[in-house]
């Protein structure tokens, strides 16, 4: 256990960092060097030059208008899912830096930072998880339950798993965050710090599965969230 613990915590990052942005950059490269489609593909109103071809995209892709207008409840799942996604992320800025302008600006002590973080995380992850729920639950009846696929599971449940680990350390822990500051940075730099004790055993699994994620993401259909962008542009040109 402890050999396969050492994997993810000093090892693993690193391969799943070069395969995330390398598999992405050469997913990308392969679309970007695909001869044009003889047919015109225009949409109306089609947005003038790249730059707005690109914004208009990019808001579809925000937004899932072309979503709303199909299915109104899964694209408020879908919309819910990736609002919660959002502030998640920027709420793990965290592990490697701090907001210490906004702390200055609000002139807050640690403890209500903690506060803070601990209500804003925790709806961050219910924002995020009951999409997943509602998604997971869809699949297991009706037409779509015939149209999936074990892929559709599997990210599902890791999606899923990636929450619930989440969870474990916002509710139940009260996480150093210096300790997971001196860690990431170890990474960062190759100094290999321990691992934070404060979260507990949450943290290891968590990490793992987001690993799998960042390993798995640029082969699987988690990718239309960037080959959207494009498909879109190429509809709009």
């Amino acid at each position: 256990m402890e050999a396969i613990a050492f994997l993810f915590y000093y090892i693993t990052p690193y391969v799943a960092v070069v395969v995330f942005f390398g598999g992405i950059g050469y997913r990308v490269y392969r679309w970007w060097r695909r001869p044009p489609v003889a047919a015109h593909l225009s949409l109306y109103p089609q947005p003038r030059g790249r730059m707005g071809r690109l914004f208009d995209a990019l808001i579809d892709m925000f937004t899932l208008k072309g979503l709303l207008r199909v299915n109104k409840p899964l694209w408020l799942g879908g919309f819910i899912m990736h609002l919660g996604l959002l502030l998640i992320l920027v709420g793990h800025v965290r592990a490697f830096t701090d907001f210490y302008f906004l702390w200055d600006l609000l002139r807050w002590g640690e403890e209500q930072q903690h506060q803070f973080s601990a209500v804003a995380g925790t709806i961050a992850g219910i924002l995020f998880s009951l999409p997943l729920l509602y998604l997971l639950a869809r699949r297991w009846s009706g037409p779509v339950k015939w149209l999936s696929t074990p892929e559709d599971y599997f990210l599902l449940f890791l999606l899923i798993a990636i929450a619930l680990t989440g969870f474990h350390m916002r509710l139940l822990r009260r996480v150093a965050i210096e300790e997971l500051h001196a860690f990431f940075r170890g990474l960062a730099t190759f100094r290999w710090q321990p691992p934070p004790t404060s979260t507990g055993v949450g943290f290891i699994y968590h990490f793992a599965f987001v690993q799998i994620l960042m390993i798995y993401f640029p082969f699987s259909k988690l990718m239309h969230t960037i080959g959207s962008v494009f498909s879109k542009m190429v509809a709009r040109s």
